[in-house]
């Protein structure tokens, strides 16, 4: 691993121009959506309702 690779792991999104940061979200290449937090908020909703249930 190269000295510039190195240094673009320890980047944040805020110091990457944008076309650096989208050529970047082009090579991850994982678009999921909204799914992941959908999928959490029911997860969530259901543990808070179980525990609400079997607690009275």
């Amino acid at each position: 691993m190269s000295q510039d690779e190195d240094h673009d792991l320890t980047r944040q999104d805020e110091d990457i121009d944008a076309a650096h940061f989208a050529a970047e979200e082009m090579r991850d290449a994982h678009d999921f959506g909204n799914w992941p937090e959908l999928i959490g908020l029911a997860v969530a909703a259901a543990v808070i309702w179980y525990s609400f249930s079997f607690t009275g």
